[in-house]
């Protein structure tokens, strides 16, 4: 009988004393689902990638998959591959896709493998259908909310996989939500196996007092609260609307404000073709901007919109569309306006093509005249909470143009709602006859 030869593989991770915690706290809790907040230099990527590394070589299921999702394709990328190639480099037949972000490593005692993908929030079509044995959500303050419930929860089922979300805050945002879910679920519902851990800086002892007084020293109280305190109460930084909604919010401005069968319905549209289409639905009462719904959806034509729009039962006004509809298709040789008022059976309004900043502007001065309704307008109000300006890290400041992501939709959407709005429809509204028999819809 041959003696069997052992070789050990260090993947030259050495986690520091709070990441060990970290590491050994999932694994005596048996936690599922943790949501970690870390200042920044915590080191989460490379705990992240340790925790997935781990796993893998652990879990009893055959051919286990794993997946890193940064909020786009880029950051997983330039934040992780590097790391997780070194992680792996002295392992023997490691196969390395470098197209697809994909490492594929032997585990030479059961005969399988494991299987880790990187991947970008922004493109949740390259996670669908694939099984996951765990998942590292990598700032998800940043990442589209809606990833989470349609498609990796999913991913997780058939093998009860777990989930870390992790970041920085960025605001009361999905991040925010998710520590919260957290949280409760800790003392409420222990048997779920959450966990929520907050880490700021001044606690973890990983950059030393001298820095970060002079972090303090250079950044905006804000700015320091958000990115080394962890704080969620900070304003978010860099953001075109947190501030305005956090006011509006604290007058009760977001609530319970319900559809108004008096009042007819306008709606403002932000129309994609590959991307989103956004809607946002506003009744004008008065001087105030009621603003009951929003809709939105991808990879649909508008004939799908039309059933929705429908589907509400709303009694419709204007339908507001952005300038670019009037361009000829060269697939039909119309126009998309030309097809909705086909489709719609009217002609819909068109916005003028206005710059991005003064759009901006209109939206920070006409968020005080509106009350939305918080449920179903809650998707558009986080892309507006986080619509932000682009950061630029090779000069370390805020760009003046925002950043196009998930919230880009919605708030562009809205931004043509502020630019629109005129004086003349709130008075028109406002003077209408309630017993008057005005009809709206125009459906065909």
């Amino acid at each position: 009988m041959t003696e069997r030869q052992v070789t050990t593989v260090s993947f030259g991770y050495t986690p520091r004393p709070i990441q060990a915690f970290l590491h050994q706290t999932k694994r005596q809790r048996k936690i599922r689902f943790m949501v970690a907040v870390c200042h920044r230099r915590f080191g989460k990527t490379r705990y992240a990638l340790g925790e997935i590394a781990t796993d893998g070589f652990e879990c009893p299921h055959h051919n286990p998959q794993y997946a890193y999702i940064a909020p786009t394709y880029g950051q997983a990328e330039r934040v992780a591959w590097t790391y997780l190639k070194e992680m792996f480099k002295d392992y023997p037949g490691v196969e390395k896709n470098e197209a697809k972000l994909r490492l594929t490593i032997p585990r030479y005692d059961r005969g399988d493998k494991i299987t880790i993908w990187l991947l970008g929030a922004e493109n949740p079509d390259s996670i669908r259908g694939i099984y996951l044995d765990g998942v590292v959500l990598d700032e998800y303050a940043q990442c589209d909310p809606s990833i989470w419930g349609q498609v990796v929860r999913p991913a997780l089922s058939d093998r009860k996989g777990w989930a870390i979300f992790i970041g920085t805050p960025k605001g009361t945002n999905n991040f925010y939500t998710m520590y919260q879910t957290a949280q409760l679920n800790m003392t409420k519902h222990p048997e779920l196996k959450w966990y929520a851990f907050n880490a700021p800086a001044s606690r973890t002892g990983i950059i030393d007092a001298d820095e970060l007084k002079a972090a303090k020293a250079e950044m905006s109280e804000e700015e320091y609260a958000q990115e080394f305190e962890c704080s969620f109460s900070a304003a978010l930084v860099g953001s075109y609307y947190g501030k305005y909604l956090t006011e509006i919010e604290e007058k009760g401005y977001i609530g319970d404000f319900p559809y108004d069968p008096s009042y007819p319905v306008y709606t403002y549209w932000d129309l994609g073709v590959s991307d989103s289409t956004a809607i946002w639905f506003v009744q004008m009462i008065g001087e105030v901007y009621k603003v009951i719904d929003y809709y939105e959806m991808s990879g649909m034509g508008l004939e799908h919109y039309y059933d929705v729009l429908k589907a509400r039962g709303y009694t419709y006004a204007d339908h507001w569309l952005p300038h670019d509809v009037s361009v000829q298709e060269f697939s039909t040789g119309n126009t998309r306006a030309k097809t909705f008022h086909k489709l719609f059976g009217r002609v819909p309004r068109i916005m003028k093509k206005t710059k991005v900043e003064d759009g901006i502007n209109a939206v920070r001065m006409i968020l005080k005249k509106c009350r939305f309704n918080r449920i179903p307008t809650q998707r558009g109000l986080d892309a507006l909470r986080n619509y932000e300006r682009k950061w630029d890290a090779k000069n370390n400041i805020f760009q003046e143009k925002p950043l196009h992501n998930w919230t880009s939709h919605g708030s562009d959407a809205f931004r043509g709602f502020a630019m629109s709005v005129k004086l003349s429809d709130t008075v028109k509204v406002k003077t209408l006859p309630r017993d008057a028999i005005i009809d709206y819809n125009h459906w065909r």
